[in-house]
């Protein structure tokens, strides 16, 4: 069996008397000297993440069309070249890398609300969950969970999921499935999906989980790849990261939910409750459909458009959908439609039905395409 210590030990040697090698010998000495797991997770959730950009290249990109949707009213930059760097960096010098990646991410998402996909956000918690210090892990556990758990029960509670959008996943894997399996395949999905959240949280079933979150994602990464539908190619990398995410940061974790809680500083406590949480308030309208783990199902809001430009027009332009929530699609409609144009945003959720929102006319204003 190969010594990986005594290995690198040589390496290290051998490269430390070139001062080109410099950065290369400390990231050597953190395998080293670190959690050589965490620190191989970490590597390969970095090329992840850059594989996702480069995947999604354009939407990292100034652009005119499809339009930007900026929170904030901040200066434009092409983001794709620096959030390489920065990822690289992470090789090197971990933790400025990961902060430093973290807060690119945020001013990139800032100018261009498009940006804000589920991959993007869980990847970069994936990162944080690979440095040594207890509380970034209990947070990168509370994500996993949370995304576990929501995932499932959203598409639980989506009706065209469980009698349509499950049986399409299913004819990536078996072209021609048994009648049962179709009937029935939406629970199994959930059943996957929620019990890997579920296994998760007790110590004693953590390594099942592990392996559970494993074959899930490896299944979907199939369902999804060349071999089935070859579609959204953009969560490819993010699907391989979570099949070996449980491995990495569920399976060592040996203390109970509560006593992680408990043990960890206040506000990591507050934000990994938060976490734990917050997807509930996708169906009151306070949390975004992606942040709160709605993946495939058809229970978040919609948009069809006469004469403007279609909000299903990201899917080509950067391989990934427009985030489905009403101020998004207000501002994309606003900001590329023509006189006379118009849009209806529909949603199902009874919090929007009960308030008269399941469906709202917009109009482009006489002057035509706005920046709003």
């Amino acid at each position: 069996m190969v010594n990986l210590r005594a290995m690198l030990l040589r390496v290290e040697s051998a490269w430390s008397v070139h001062p080109l090698a410099f950065h290369l010998v400390s990231a050597l000495r953190t395998v080293r000297s670190g959690d050589t797991l965490l620190v191989a997770f970490r590597w390969f959730v970095v090329v992840c993440q850059a594989a996702t950009l480069l995947i999604t290249w354009p939407l990292w990109q100034v652009r005119s069309l499809p339009p930007m949707l900026p929170a904030l009213p901040l200066p434009y930059f092409d983001m794709g070249a620096v959030l390489l760097v920065s990822l690289a960096l992470i090789l090197v010098r971990p933790k400025i890398g990961i902060v430093l990646h973290t807060a690119l991410m945020a001013y990139a998402v800032l100018i261009d609300q498009t940006r804000l996909q589920p991959e993007i956000v869980s990847l970069i918690f994936l990162l944080w969950g690979t440095l040594p210090d207890p509380n970034l892990k209990t947070l990168a556990r509370a994500h996993l969970i949370a995304l576990w758990c929501f995932a499932g029960l959203n598409k639980l509670l989506s009706p065209a999921f469980m009698n349509s959008g499950a049986q399409w996943m299913l004819t990536g894997l078996i072209p021609t499935p048994p009648s049962w399996l179709r009937d029935n395949f939406g629970f199994v999905i959930v059943a996957a999906e929620s019990g890997t959240g579920l296994l998760a949280i007790f110590p004693r079933t953590r390594k099942l989980a592990g392996l559970m979150a494993l074959g899930l994602h490896l299944g979907i990464l199939l369902d999804l790849s060349p071999l089935g539908h070859n579609w959204n190619q953009s969560v490819w990398p993010w699907n391989a990261a979570l099949a070996f995410a449980g491995l990495a940061l569920i399976a060592p974790w040996h203390e109970s939910l509560p006593r992680t809680l408990k043990d960890s500083r206040w506000f990591v406590r507050v934000l990994a409750i938060y976490l734990l949480v917050a997807p509930v308030g996708f169906y009151f309208g306070v949390t975004d459909a992606y942040l709160a783990h709605n993946l495939y199902s058809s229970n978040i809001p919609s948009a069809s458009t006469s004469g403007s430009l279609n909000p299903g027009v990201t899917w080509t332009a950067f391989n990934v959908p427009l985030p489905p929530e009403h101020r998004l699609f207000e501002q994309f409609f606003y900001r590329s439609c023509h006189p006379g144009n118009s849009m209806v945003i529909y949603d199902s959720r009874w919090w929007f039905r009960i308030q008269g929102l399941a469906e709202r006319h917009l109009t482009c204003p006489a002057e035509g395409a706005r920046a709003k």
